[in-house]
C-alpha cells in the first residue's frame, strides 16, 4: 500500500480509531502487527513470506545468544542471522545484476557462457527491514540490549507499517521499548503528526511528482536534449528525490506520532550542508549512521587515520552505493561521495580544521553550501541515469548549448514556473527552520497564532488536493531499494 493512495487515506483512520479504542497493550500490538502485514501484503501477498522468514530467524537467533553463554556459540547464532538475511537480500536484489556481470566476464574466455539467471521480483522494502533486523542481532550479540522474548512484539519491530518499506531504519534500542510500553498520543502529538503527514504529502504528490514529469522526459532520452534542458532536469531531480524521500519520512514519522510512537528524524535540511561530511549527517540519517556503526567503525575507520581510515571510508561508501541499487551507476555515485569526503578530510588535515567545525563567517558558509550543493547535484546524475554511458553523456553536456529556446520540452510553460515556485516554498521553509535552529527559536508553526496556523494547514491541504494526484500510481523512489 502506498501512502499517496486513497486506500491509505482510508486505512490510517481505521487503524488509528481501532488502536485507540483498545485499552490493553497486547491487543494494540496484535492490531498493529495485523495492520502492518495488511499494509505490506496490499502489494503482494506471497512476498510477505520473506518478511516472516527474516523475523523468525532473528527472533530465534536473539534467544539463542542469550541461552548460549559461549562466545563461539553466540558467533554461530550471529552468523546464521547474517547469512539468512544477506542471502535473501543478495538473491532477490542482486542476483540478476551479478549474473549479468558473470555472463559478460565468462563470455570473454568461453563464448556462449551464460550464468544462471533467475527472474525474481524485488520485494518492496527488503533493504530496509533487512538492515533493521541485522542491527537487532548485532546489538544482542554485543550485549547492548537484551533479546525480545515476545514474538509478536519483535515481529512488530520488524514490520511496523509507517517505516516498513522505506525507513527510517530504526534501532532496537529506540523502537522496542516503545513497543513494550506504548504511549498514548496526546493532542499536541496528534496535531504534530497530522501536520507532518500533510507536509509530507505536499512534498510528494505536489512537488516531487510534478518535477518527475520533466525529469523523466529528459532523462529517458538525454541525447535528444540540450545542455539547458539537461541542467534543469538535473536540478529538478535533486529536489525531486529530496521531496520524494523526505516526504515519505515525514508521513512515516507523522503516522507513528498519531499512534504514540517517535521515529528518528531521517532528514535535517541536507541541501543547506556546508561540506560533504555535513551533508551525510543530514541526508538519510538512519542509513548513514547504520553504515557508520556497522561498517565504518568495525573496519577501523574511527580508530585509525591515514590509509586505513581512507580504505574504511571508501569501502563504506561503495557498499552504501550498491545498497541503493543493482547497477554500476549507484556504485559510481557512492564512490563520488567517498572521494568528496576524503578530499574534504585531506583539506581539513592540511588546514588544521576540526572535523565538525563550521565556517566562521556567513559568506564562507554560504560559499561552502553552494559548492557542496553543486557537487551533490552532479553526483545525482549517476543516481538517476539508467547507465554509466547515459550519465556520462549528461555530465559532459550539462553546460553546453545553453540556449533556453525549447527548454520546456513541449510541456505547458507555466508547469515549469509552478515547479520553480514549489521548489522555492520547500527551500524557503528549510532556510527558515535552519535559521530558527541556529538562533534557538521555537519551530515556525509554534510561533504563529492559532488562526494563522490552521489557515496554513487548510491552505496546504487545499493545494495538495488541487495540484496533487492521490492515485498511488507514482511510487516513492526509495521503494525500489
Amino acid at each position: 500500500m502506498l501512502f499517496n493512495s486513497i486506500a491509505f487515506l482510508v486505512f490510517l483512520p481505521v487503524v488509528w480509531t481501532s488502536y485507540h479504542a483498545l485499552r490493553t497493550a497486547n491487543t494494540r500490538i496484535y492490531l498493529l502487527l495485523a495492520a502492518s502485514y495488511v499494509f505490506y501484503m496490499w502489494w503482494r501477498v506471497d512476498l510477505a513470506a520473506l518478511l516472516v522468514l527474516s523475523t523468525v530467524t532473528d527472533y530465534l537467533c536473539g534467544l539463542s545468544m542469550e541461552r548460549w553463554s559461549g562466545r563461539r556459540a553466540r558467533r554461530i547464532a550471529l552468523a546464521v542471522s547474517l547469512t539468512v538475511n544477506l542471502s535473501l537480500l543478495a538473491t532477490f536484489k542482486y542476483w540478476k545484476f551479478f549474473a549479468g556481470q558473470f555472463t559478460s566476464l565468462g563470455g570473454l574466455f568461453m563464448p556462449g557462457f551464460e550464468f544462471p539467471m533467475l527472474d525474481l521480483v524485488l520485494p518492496m522494502g527488503i533493504s530496509f527491514y533487512t538492515f533493521q533486523t541485522i542491527s537487532y542481532t548485532i546489538e544482542v550479540f554485543k550485549g547492548r540490549i537484551s533479546p525480545e522474548k515476545n514474538l509478536a512484539r519483535f515481529a512488530l519491530y520488524v514490520s511496523f507499517f509507517p517505516q516498513l518499506v522505506a525507513g527510517p531504519i530504526e534501532r532496537p534500542s529506540r523502537l522496542l521499548p516503545q513497543i513494550r510500553a506504548p504511549r498514548e498520543a496526546d493532542a499536541p502529538a496528534l496535531v504534530a503528526g497530522l501536520r507532518l503527514i500533510l507536509w509530507g504529502m505536499f512534498k510528494k504528490v505536489v512537488v516531487a511528482d510534478r518535477l518527475a514529469i520533466y525529469v523523466d522526459l529528459v532523462y529517458d532520452e538525454p541525447g535528444a536534449h540540450n545542455g539547458a534542458q539537461l541542467s534543469l532536469a538535473t536540478a529538478f531531480f535533486a529536489m525531486q528525490i529530496y521531496c520524494d524521500f523526505s516526504g515519505y519520512c515525514d508521513i512515516a514519522i507523522g503516522c507513528a506520532k498519531t499512534l504514540g510512537f517517535d521515529l528518528m528524524n531521517n532528514f535535517r535540511r541536507p541541501y543547506l550542508a556546508w561540506c560533504p561530511t555535513e551533508f551525510w549527517r543530514r541526508w538519510h540519517i538512519s542509513l548513514s549512521t547504520w553504515f557508520r556503526d556497522y561498517g565504518y567503525f568495525p573496519l577501523g575507520g574511527s580508530r585509525r587515520g591515514g590509509a586505513r581510515g581512507a580504505v574504511a571510508l571508501g569501502l563504506t561508501f561503495l557498499v552504501s552505493g550498491l545498497w541503493h541499487g543493482a547497477n554500476w551507476t549507484f556504485v559510481v555515485w557512492g564512490a563520488i561521495h567517498g572521494v568528496l569526503v576524503l578530499l574534504e578530510r585531506l583539506f581539513r588535515h592540511v588546514a588544521h580544521v576540526e572535523s565538525r567545525a563550521a565556517p566562521a563567517g556567513a559568506g564562507t558558509r554560504l560559499l561552502g553550501t553552494v559548492v557542496t550543493l553543486s557537487l551533490v547535484g552532479i553526483a545525482w546524475v549517476f543516481f538517476r541515469a539508467d547507465s554509466i554511458s547515459s550519465a556520462w553523456y549528461v555530465i559532459t553536456h550539462l553546460f553546453t548549448d545553453m540556449t533556453t529556446a525549447g527548454i520546456s520540452c513541449g510541456l505547458y510553460a507555466p508547469h515549469l514556473l509552478t515547479s520553480v515556485a514549489l521548489i522555492s516554498v520547500v527551500l524557503g521553509f528549510d532556510v527558515w527552520e535552519e535559521w530558527q535552529s541556529q538562533s534557538g527559536d521555537l519551530p515556525l508553526w509554534d510561533t504563529m497564532p492559532a488562526v494563522v496556523r490552521w489557515g496554513g494547514y487548510w491552505s496546504l491541504a487545499t493545494i495538495t488536493l488541487l495540484l496533487g494526484q492521490l492515485s498511488g500510481t507514482q511510487q516513492f523512489i526509495y521503494f525500489q531499494f
